[in-house]
């Protein structure tokens, strides 16, 4: 870092993710990234190949365009700080550095926890921002290794002041923003036949079956439009949705679309943007629909109100239902060539100036990086050294055992939780529980191994499974509800698919996170 040149932002090391299917988060860093290099920073991103080389050409084109330099190294990234594979850490710390101190930048700047990033950064004193937005509190049940940013950039005041309960972070919200030709006014809408559009992956955090469930409610008293749904659609939840359209001769009026390449075309030809997510940051299709022209119809979830009052720039539900989300879209529709119409759009237009628009980003996340750049803060103690010491004899009881593991990136993936999880463990051994593992497949498989060789004191009393029978590994599998209410037991939860359900389970068991049971397959939520 020039301190000389009062610490003008000279390079700037990007961090995204492994270069395919990019989601919100990488975009919106990517944008952050583009909106520097046009201010006139050398700006250098960093790709994982942890899962292998792969950047889609659109982002390749991107980068291209704007004479970014990609490089490929090993890192990795995680969304929670219970999956954090401490092995990759160990052994591609030193690569990277050397990697980051030829590039000599003067900020890092990560999507999601990147403890590699981190540590570096500490080691060569240069600051560490993260990008990250969702948590559930229930993640730091567990006190963990400070390795994580303590610098941060979120898209919602809502969420950031909650990652600095937990991590003690300095803090700000910066607003998404687009690359979409934006500020296009449309013309106001006309009761002709009004076209609605829901933009994300179709799964239950969106919340699209209430939306046409509210849409289907409408239609009936009396709205007049078409809904379109553009996102990935090939999940369970997704079919659902199909079917309810099917099933109530719908098909007419609201059709699935499937992911789009091209949103561009689809905001320019819509009317109104329905937003019914149960979970989110701060949702980038949000800021996009503004950028056209388009009328919010948004669930109050999480950064929403912060941005979106009721009435005022858009319609803002009382709550997740469909029965809120429809009363919206009735009161929408009511609105359709009244004055008060007018005045939410031009309020629409105001509202993206203010929050959305390049230039006003690009000045607040400058400002930012100046802020942190200059704070002289006392940093956190933790090292590579100390990650070292400490997991030396894990990673070594992994390698000398790695045979024996059917699959050992998932184990290298849980040694950080498994060495943070061990005092909890260990009590219940202490204290006689049963075992059991929930899940007979890939992941129970998984979990034996881990258990026999980091616990060889616990004795695993059985499977739990609700369709499969029988035996799994001479083990005996029993149905859930034949354990789960059983005093002095302890689960660890062995699953990808149905793991949200189990966790719903178990805590109408009133079992407890992290005391009697734990999550030892890739944590979903």
């Amino acid at each position: 870092m020039n301190k000389s040149e009062n610490n003008k932002i000279h390079t700037i090391a990007y961090f995204l993710d492994y270069g395919k299917y990019f989601g919100g988060a990488v975009n919106t860093l990517l944008q952050q990234a583009l909106l520097m290099k046009k201010a006139g920073c050398l700006v250098i991103i960093f790709l994982s190949d942890y899962y292998g080389r792969n950047m889609e050409l659109e982002y390749k084109e991107i980068c291209s365009q704007y004479d970014i330099k990609i490089l490929y190294e090993t890192f990795q990234i995680s969304s929670q700080p219970e999956d954090i594979d401490v092995i990759c850490l160990d052994e591609n710390y030193d690569a990277l550095k050397e990697k980051i101190q030829e590039v000599s930048p003067d900020i890092l700047h990560s999507v999601q926890i990147n403890p590699m990033a981190e540590l570096i950064g500490r080691e060569l004193g240069i600051p560490h921002i993260m990008n990250i937005y969702p948590l559930l509190s229930e993640f730091f049940s567990i006190r963990y290794m400070d390795i994580f940013p303590h610098y941060h950039i979120c898209d919602s005041w809502y969420w950031a002041k909650r990652w600095k309960q937990y991590l003690n972070t300095d803090y700000t919200c910066i607003r998404t923003t687009v690359n979409m030709n934006a500020c296009i006014k449309q013309p106001i809408v006309s009761g002709e036949k009004v076209k609605y559009i829901c933009v994300g992956d179709i799964y239950e955090n969106k919340n699209q079956l209430n939306i046409i469930k509210a849409f289907h409610t409408a239609l009936n008293a009396g709205a007049i439009g078409h809904l379109d749904f553009f996102g990935y659609d090939g999940r369970t939840y997704a079919e659902e949705c199909k079917n309810y359209i099917k099933w109530n001769d719908l098909t007419e009026y609201i059709s699935i679309e499937g992911f789009c390449s091209n949103m561009k075309e689809i905001y320019r030809r819509s009317d109104v943007l329905i937003c019914g997510s149960k979970r989110e940051s701060y949702p980038n299709v949000i800021s996009e629909a503004m950028a056209f022209g388009l009328i919010i119809i948004s669930t109050p979830v999480a950064g929403v109100p912060e941005v979106v009052k009721d009435g005022i720039n858009g319609y803002l539900s009382d709550d997740y239902t469909a029965e809120a989300i429809s009363r919206k879209i009735l009161e929408f529709n009511k609105d359709i060539g009244n004055k008060k119409l007018e005045n939410i759009r031009q309020c629409v237009y105001e509202t993206f100036m203010k929050n959305h628009y390049p230039e006003v980003v690009a000045e607040n996340l400058k400002q930012y990086y100046f802020h942190v750049i200059s704070d002289a803060k006392r940093k956190p103690d933790i090292s590579i050294i100390d990650i070292r010491k400490a997991f030396s004899v894990w990673k070594s009881i992994y390698y000398q055992n790695y045979s024996a593991f059917s699959e050992p990136q998932i184990v290298a993936v849980k040694i950080w939780y498994l060495f943070h999880a061990k005092e909890y463990i260990e009590s219940a051994v202490y204290n006689k529980a049963r075992f059991f593992v929930w899940g007979a497949g890939k992941f129970g498989r998984s979990v034996v191994e881990m258990v026999g060789i980091f616990f060889p004191k616990i004795i695993i009393s059985g499977f739990l499974d609700s369709k499969k029978t029988g035996r799994f590994f001479s083990y005996k599998i029993y149905k859930p509800e034949e354990i789960l209410q059983k005093e002095n037991v302890i689960i660890f939860v062995a699953a990808v698919r149905g793991q949200n359900e189990m966790i719903k389970r178990l805590e109408q068991n009133n079992y407890i996170f992290n005391r009697n049971y734990f999550i030892f397959s890739p944590r979903v939520w």
